[in-house]
């Protein structure tokens, strides 16, 4: 009985496909950074209906973004209960700092940073002082996020109304953003205003982790499926129509919102009648999306450095669908080798530090 109610919560198929809907979003992000179309323009409808849908599926990846850092917000809450303020900022750190140091050292060698670059682009300086792309945008904003959640996150938890508090927070941020459209750094809204999703995220998570019985019916999914493609025509009405509302650009904050809000549930409802429909194929598909979801952070930093050389294949006269192959290839297997060699690293770095702590147990006693 309780597992048929978690099919029909949203909140908890969320939380059982995190991880493959991560690894669709790590995918969307490198189709946008790296895929060269592939299909050519042609009269007959069914071929331009998908010429079009490629190069408007691309377009529209940078919204992968906006998925992880909804994910982000709802896996705090997790993250946070029953952990120290200082244990939850080393976890987090740990967890960021050394792909980050690995890409900045290889970056700095290959493109000649001086020691005073390196250090504003590892320590974020960059972001705030120079432009949000310098070096890694996505990990100072994060990082950003992570310092404030947990004084977020406890006012939060103590107000008796969660929904009126995300509502006013969110109006708070509308508020500060239209006051500062004139005087802030046009790039900086590419993060400013992706600060909606995650304090949503937030909201899902407390949902799911104190296990609230949300059952998800066929309305529900209908008004999710209508505010995902509400998302979907107005980042067409953004990126090709250039379609301006008063908040500043920044990667279009209202369709992404839309669509990440949207999107992670109709894809973890997806997910679960693959599974139950058609279990193989459906086991496959969230295995593969999960495989990429467990190194998604390396699979972004790699990506946002490599994807500076699809110009010069591009430059060799390769075929389109090649160049897409071996870039996918290439990132994908250096990401990975990364992943499990910090992994690795951080379990050596732990086991020795039990060792040391066990031996000076040991002494003392």
């Amino acid at each position: 009985m309780n597992n048929e109610i978690n099919q029909k919560n949203g909140f908890q198929l969320l939380s059982k496909y995190r991880t493959a809907i991560m690894g669709f979003a790590a995918l969307w992000i490198l189709f946008f950074h790296t895929w060269v179309p592939v299909i050519e323009n042609s009269p007959y409808d069914i071929i331009y209906c998908l010429y079009f849908s490629e190069r408007v599926i691309k377009r529209l990846g940078y919204c992968g973004v906006d998925i992880f850092i909804l994910l982000s917000g709802y896996s705090l809450t997790f993250a946070k209960a029953d952990c120290s303020l200082m244990k939850f900022y080393f976890r987090r750190i740990r967890r960021i700092l050394p792909i980050v140091l690995i890409v900045a050292i290889v970056r700095g060698q290959v493109e000649h940073w001086s020691f005073t670059e390196f250090l504003g682009n590892v320590s974020g300086f960059n972001f705030y002082a120079k432009h949000i792309f310098s070096f890694l945008w996505f990990i100072t904003a994060i990082i950003t996020l992570y310092l404030f959640f947990p004084l977020y996150y406890k006012l939060f938890c103590k107000a008796k109304n969660k929904y009126l508090f995300t509502g006013i927070a969110i109006l708070i941020w509308l508020v500060t953003t239209l006051l500062l459209r004139d005087h802030l750094r046009y790039d900086f809204f590419s993060f400013t205003n992706r600060i909606p999703v995650f304090l949503i995220g937030i909201h899902f998570g407390y949902h799911t982790r104190n296990k609230k019985q949300f059952e998800f019916k066929i309305h529900d999914y209908l008004i999710i499926f209508v505010t995902f493609i509400a998302g979907i025509v107005l980042a067409y009405f953004y990126n090709y129509k250039w379609l301006r509302i008063f908040i500043p650009q920044g990667n279009c904050f209202l369709p992404n919102f839309l669509i990440a809000i949207s999107l992670p549930f109709l894809l973890a409802k997806a997910l679960e009648i693959l599974n139950g429909k058609i279990s193989i194929v459906g086991k496959i598909i969230v295995t593969v999306l999960s495989f990429f979801g467990t190194f998604s952070l390396e699979l972004y930093c790699v990506q946002d450095w490599l994807m500076d050389a699809i110009p010069y294949l591009e430059y060799f006269e390769w075929p389109g669908l090649l160049i897409n192959v071996t870039s996918f290839l290439i990132i994908t297997a250096i990401s990975w080798v990364l992943s499990v060699i910090i992994k690795y690293l951080l379990e050596l770095a732990d086991a020795i530090s039990k060792r040391k702590s066990f031996k000076t147990d040991v002494i003392s006693k």
